[in-house]
């Protein structure tokens, strides 16, 4: 069986977590190959709730667990994850890639000095010191795993280029020693160890974090993260050929969320809005922010379907839309009179254009179970594949691992 390559195709929050978690039984070991701590994967499994920030979603699964060179790796917060799956009872086979760049407490005060500089427009960054991590690593001023590992990096660049934005500088001490002993005995190579497994037969999930439309090239710039989320991003980050990617899976929402500042057309306010925002749980993972509502948008999800290749889909949270009374779809912009189909024709002015939108048949009070969908909700589902071309092959229904439904 070939490798799967699952990513978000909004703004993240898509429900990648559970996606992961509901194919990783049928493979050996699950990688993360870019973000950092900003992404929070959620699990529902029985009466508990799992969030991982770093480890990947095939921890539960008992796979073998990877970290890849581009990510950026919080050691604190991975200490904490590794700390509850031990208490947990929970076994963990973790590679981490000696070439990670680290995310140390100078990228974290960066990030909030940088928020704040912003002013009016800030970004609304989690302030986990991401953008500063990758822009330290591109300025070759902070370590990477291996080299904290071994210790032979010298900080004193990085301290010296933090004391251009604060005057006070963290003592990196404490932290150095904890991100050590985090790091012994787990740094190697992802990409190598990755070739191994398929050599044998075996095949991997790549998991990603975040969403396309914040890529920090091809999304909404600059209200995007600090790196890339494209699956053609799965191949550089992990250190493996292109031919080794494997299918692409997308994970998209029956609707649209996003957190933080940023343009977002199809946004919604007030009753339904808040109603999907409660009954969809819809507050950050890793910030516990509420997330902005917003309906389906046919135009960016175009964009991120073309731009990813995607093979098929996973729609998440259909169940929301049992509890509301309408049910639209954004099907064009509109901009100075006229009308934009194009994603990407409409990104210099993204922030100016008003939705165009198809109302569709309500699924309020329908009942949603596994042994059979009602015909209105696979009308929608049709519609969709129809739009975009892409066979959803699955859909989930509810919060739950279970609660999820394969489509022949």
């Amino acid at each position: 069986m070939e490798n799967l390559s699952i990513i978000g195709l909004q703004w993240g929050d898509e429900g990648k977590g559970k996606i992961v978690d509901y194919h990783a039984g049928r493979f050996d070991g699950v990688a993360r190959y870019n973000g950092g701590s900003n992404a929070g994967h959620t699990i529902v499994f029985g009466n508990r709730t799992y969030v991982f920030h770093l480890l990947p979603s095939g921890l539960l699964k008992r796979k073998r667990l990877f970290i890849g060179p581009g990510v950026v790796l919080d050691p604190i917060t991975l200490k904490e994850e590794l700390d509850l799956a031990k208490k947990e009872g929970i076994k963990i086979d973790l590679t981490i890639d000696g070439r990670c760049t680290l995310v140390s407490p100078l990228e974290k005060e960066m990030d909030a000095i940088i928020e704040k500089a912003r002013g009016p427009k800030a970004l609304g960054t989690t302030k986990r010191g991401i953008g500063p991590a990758y822009a330290m690593r591109a300025l070759r001023v902070i370590p990477r795993a291996m080299d904290l590992g071994l210790g032979t990096f010298d900080l004193a660049s990085a301290k010296a280029l933090y004391s251009l934005f604060a005057k006070d500088i963290p003592d990196l001490t404490r932290w150095t020693e904890s991100a050590r002993e985090v790091l012994r005995g787990r740094i190697g190579d992802v990409g190598a160890a990755i070739l191994e497994l398929n050599a044998s037969g075996k095949s991997v999930i790549f998991e990603g974090a975040q969403g396309v439309l914040l890529d920090l090239i091809h999304g909404t710039y600059p209200y995007v993260t600090g790196g890339h989320t494209l699956a053609s991003y799965v191949p550089a980050s992990l250190g493996i050929p292109a031919k080794s990617e494997g299918k692409v899976l997308g994970v998209a929402k029956a609707y649209t969320t996003r957190v933080g500042s940023g343009p977002f057309p199809t946004e919604i306010s007030g009753r339904v809005a808040d109603s999907m925002r409660e009954i969809g749980k819809e507050y950050g993972a890793t910030t516990g922010r509420p997330r902005r509502i917003g309906w389906f948008d046919l135009v960016a999800m175009k964009y991120a379907v073309r731009l990813n290749g995607v093979d098929e889909i996973a729609l998440t949270k259909l169940d929301i839309l049992t509890k509301v009374g309408e049910m639209k779809v954004c099907v064009a912009y509109r901009q100075n009179g006229r009308e934009i189909t194009e994603f990407s024709s409409a990104l210099p002015f993204i922030d100016k254009v008003l939705p165009v939108y198809e109302d569709l048949q309500s699924f309020l009070g329908l009942e949603l179970t596994r042994a059979k969908l009602p015909r209105a909700v696979d009308a929608f589902v049709e519609y969709l594949e129809r739009e975009l071309k892409v066979k959803v092959s699955l859909v989930s229904i509810g919060e739950e691992r279970t609660a999820t439904v394969e489509r022949g």
